[in-house]
This record gives C-alpha cells, sequence and structure tokens, in this order.
C-alpha cells in the first residue's frame, strides 16, 4: 500500500471533511405528522408547501409554511402564513424526527417530534 505524502494527507483529510460537512446546511424534511410536545396539538406539513396546526388563530383559509434552505447560527427560519396573519420562528432539527421550535428571540416555545 502506496503512502500518501503530506499533500496527499492534506487532500485527503480536506475531502473527507467535505464529505462530512455536506448535507449540514440542507433544510430539514418537515413533510409529514408531527407532535408538539406539552400538548396534544398535532401539525401536518404537506409537500404543496400547505401546513396546519402552526398558529394558535385560526382565521380560516389555507395555512403556509416555508423554510430556510440554510441554517444560521444553528437555526432554520420558519415562516407561517395564514390570510394577513403571519408567525416566523426559529428551527433547531434534533436528529431527522425531532425539531425545537424557538421565538425570534431564541426563547424555547415548543418541540415538534415526527409521528
Amino acid at each position: 500500500m502506496k503512502k500518501l505524502n503530506a499533500v496527499g494527507r492534506v487532500t485527503a483529510a480536506l475531502a473527507g471533511a467535505t464529505l462530512l460537512l455536506t448535507g449540514c446546511s440542507s433544510q430539514p424534511d418537515l413533510i409529514g405528522m408531527w407532535e408538539s410536545t406539552g400538548s396534544s396539538s398535532t401539525a401536518y406539513f404537506y409537500d404543496d408547501g400547505t401546513c396546519e396546526g402552526l398558529m394558535s388563530v385560526d382565521i380560516g383559509g389555507p395555512m403556509y409554511c416555508a423554510i430556510s434552505e440554510e441554517e444560521t447560527d444553528g437555526y432554520y427560519t420558519l415562516k407561517v402564513r395564514q390570510g394577513e396573519n403571519s408567525a416566523t420562528y426559529l428551527v433547531q432539527p434534533d436528529g431527522d424526527d425531532h425539531l425545537e421550535v424557538f421565538n425570534s428571540s431564541g426563547s424555547n416555545l415548543f418541540g415538534l417530534t415526527r409521528l
């Protein structure tokens, strides 16, 4: 087996680090049913951008959710809109099946666990 010189070792290390970081800045998959921790409510995210169960005031009509593609300071931005009402949350994934949801000042509001 051939030994790598110093440049080869650095190149191999950088390639490995790149592979480890790939996917770290891709948005979490929200599509599906999520149970809110601390309550019996369920949130639904659909593949067409609509969602249900994320705002306490239901004014009727469809609710839309959009999550940022890149994280900033460890959080993704989740924007929820229904009619003229809107809310912006910070979302921090903990694996594929759990999200912590924070308000814009960073206070933890609730968690969501995939059903």
